[in-house]
């Protein structure tokens, strides 16, 4: 993911605390739920405080109890933006191996089983994402 596009004002302000990949790597582990985040005075916060470090990393895991401790976390589900980077991960792929020569069914065929998905839908998310700058040269060149 290259931004804070379809992020939720709150998860951009984690992205602000903590950094966009750790800020995802919290929306993959607890998305969807409140996270009473630990002050770390009690053997409750110090595990609190122990399940954030596990997913975020000890350095993010104090920038949130920082700011946050005490009180509680809502953290989205961001399912808007997590299929964005998902199908940008997808276009990224299948665009770098197929100028390496391998077919598309085959890089379609990997992607699908990579990502649990259909080989239809596979198809379908390389149809819908904007085309890049070369694509565009490419077809200036075939209409000329």
């Amino acid at each position: 993911m290259s931004g804070k596009q379809n992020l939720p004002a709150s998860v951009a302000e984690l992205v602000d605390l903590i950094g966009l990949d750790k800020a995802m790597k919290l929306v993959r582990s607890l998305g969807g739920t409140t996270f009473p985040v630990p002050k770390r005075q009690t053997k409750l916060g110090e595990l609190r405080y122990n399940m954030l470090a596990d997913v975020v990393g000890l350095d993010a895991a104090d920038a949130l109890v920082k700011h946050f401790g005490g009180g509680e976390l809502y953290v989205p589900r961001c399912a808007a933006a997590l299929q964005a980077a998902r199908d940008a991960e997808i276009n990224a792929y299948f665009v770098a191996e197929t100028r390496n020569g391998r077919s598309s069914a085959e890089v379609v065929f990997c992607l699908a089983m990579r990502y649990k998905l259909s080989d239809r839908r596979v198809w379908n998310i390389l149809k819908t994402l904007p085309r890049t700058d070369a694509q565009f040269s490419l077809f200036e060149k075939i209409r000329a």
